[in-house]
């Protein structure tokens, strides 16, 4: 009989609250900071937030491919700031008057996996070349209408000659982790894939020797042979935390965050700062 009474009279209190007071206590509960990344970096972008709690808790993070997140903002998604995994993205989301503050946070490479002992010295197109003669064995790429890492792949097997008689081979996925995924998990015999995403899962099993080492068996695709993947990063104009994304801006691209980015699988940055 008292837990009875007790719930009404907290009933009662919660009842004459005005909806002036409701809305105020909503507010006063402080929005996180929406960052819609480019499927490559969201693996590393948490590993780069782990390291400031505070900030950490004050982001929402929302990934998936550079293709996907671009047709989701022209359509009015609320995100406060958008991470791409090239330049075109960023330039005509300006061009639309919807993005600014626009700066080149990384540079994507691209590598190769996984290789035997002896496909890491012979030349890449000898091994693709191998790989194409026998259509059981599956290549996975990003879809390269979507991400850029899956236009790089393709610019790459263009530049090589092969690109049409691999074409029935290739496995898409819809970014460049599920790409990776393919490989990993053995529905394709290889991927062009991030070289972040190798370094990352080899240091997620430091503590097995031969599973890292599988990892590491990759070879990175030279630069001549695919545009330059240039990641760049801008605000939402329709942000209402334009001060919170400045500030993450700036601690994306301070000396700390860009140092560590080599060790990651990037090149770092631009040295382009926001005033």
């Amino acid at each position: 009989m008292r837990n009875t009474q007790i719930f009404v009279i907290v009933l009662l209190m919660l009842c004459a609250c005005t909806p002036a007071e409701q809305s105020q206590a909503i507010s006063e509960s402080p929005a996180k900071l929406r960052v819609a990344v480019a499927s490559n970096f969201y693996p590393t972008l948490r590993v780069l937030l782990a390291q400031s709690p505070s900030l950490n808790n004050q982001v929402t993070l929302i990934h998936g491919s550079t293709g996907t997140l671009y047709a989701q903002i022209t359509h009015g998604a609320p995100f406060d700031v958008f991470l791409a995994a090239d330049e075109r993205s960023i330039t005509a989301l300006m061009h639309a008057k919807l993005l600014e503050h626009p700066i080149t946070y990384a540079y994507g490479e691209l590598v190769l996996w996984p290789l035997d002992t002896l496909q890491q010295t012979q030349p890449l197109s000898t091994t693709l070349t191998e790989l194409s003669r026998t259509a059981s064995n599956k290549v996975a790429i990003a879809d390269p209408s979507l991400a850029p890492y899956g236009l790089a792949a393709q610019q790459t097997l263009i530049a090589l000659g092969i690109y049409e008689q691999m074409s029935a081979q290739l496995v898409l996925g819809n970014n460049v982790n599920q790409a990776f995924q393919f490989v990993d998990t053995a529905n394709a015999s290889i991927g062009i894939l991030a070289k972040s995403q190798l370094i990352l899962a080899a240091q997620q099993y430091t503590n097995s020797e031969n599973r890292a080492q599988r990892y590491q068996q990759f070879q990175s695709i030279p630069l001549h042979l695919y545009e330059p993947i240039m990641q760049q990063a801008g605000i939402l104009k329709r942000t209402e935390q334009l001060i919170s994304a400045q500030k993450f801006m700036q601690w994306l691209m301070s000396d700390n965050i860009q140092q560590q980015l080599s060790a990651l699988g990037y090149t770092p940055g631009s040295a382009q700062r926001l005033p």
